[in-house]
């Protein structure tokens, strides 16, 4: 059964705190970490977020380092993280889907040289086309030893951590420009009513004039965040949802302590 660990968008640093996931089949368990995109930090929840991520390569027995397949660019930055953590690195090429076979090839023959890569495995994470091959090259790579955790767990995040993810994507894919990067998500309560499941949330910007974009016009945007986030939340609980969404405004919170813990915990 596929479950959903983990919010996705288009946008950079939509991951903001590492993510485990855990995969258990016959063969064995792989635990992942889904962490922060790498970036220089200005703010205290950037330098939080780049802490994740140092504890993820630390953590970790093996590394798999995304690229999608039109992205040109190299990182020195993430080159130079990547060949200090001392760890075997895949380079994992996504999106493949895109694009034809020549495409694929010019991408294997632009990064082959520029790290000691274990492997090179193009994927489509989409589609699934490939990650069948990237599973039997983990197994080969990572060291025997036993399941860390039981069998019917998938992950280890919290129900109050999963609800403030989901409004956040729901946010990110309906607000544009600079505006998702400034704000976060704080669950007040989740009260279980049997049938109903009410959450109460708040999204925290920076000042007024982001809080009037994010109501939108006669509360337009707040209502069709909460109305999608609600769809996806009554599949998690099989039941009724109701959320109630409020924007509250509070000036430099990226450096706030107290939002910084409740986000990181």
């Amino acid at each position: 059964m596929e479950t959903k660990v983990a919010i996705v968008s288009d946008k950079p640093q939509t991951t903001r705190k590492r993510i485990l996931g855990i995969k258990t089949t016959a063969r064995g368990q792989i635990v992942f970490f889904d962490s922060p995109g790498v970036h220089k930090p200005h703010f205290q929840l950037n330098q939080s977020m780049m802490k994740e991520v140092h504890d993820s390569m630390a953590d970790a027995d093996l590394i798999l380092y995304f690229v999608p397949l039109q992205d040109e660019r190299t990182d020195p930055f993430m080159l130079e993280l990547l060949q200090q953590a001392g760890k075997p690195v895949f380079l994992i090429i996504n999106k493949i889907d895109l694009f034809n076979k020549g495409k694929i090839l010019d991408k294997i023959s632009f990064f082959k040289d520029i790290f000691p890569w274990k492997e090179i495995v193009p994927v489509s994470a989409l589609t699934g086309l490939n990650l069948d091959r990237l599973e039997d090259l983990l197994y080969l790579y990572l060291p025997e030893g036993e399941a860390i955790f039981p069998s019917e767990e998938w992950t280890k995040q919290s129900e109050k951590f999963y609800i403030s993810e989901l409004i956040r994507e729901k946010l990110l894919r309906l607000i544009r420009d600079e505006l998702p990067y400034i704000t976060a998500v704080q669950i007040e309560q989740i009260e279980d009513k049997d049938r109903l499941v009410v959450v109460q949330a708040n999204i925290v910007v920076e000042s007024n004039s982001q809080k009037k974009i994010l109501i939108g016009k006669k509360g337009t945007m707040i209502r069709e965040i909460g109305q999608t986030a609600r769809q996806e939340l009554e599949d998690y609980f099989s039941k009724q949802v109701f959320i109630e969404l409020y924007v509250k405004v509070m000036p430099n919170w990226r450096n706030s302590p107290y939002v910084i813990k409740d986000i990181f915990g």
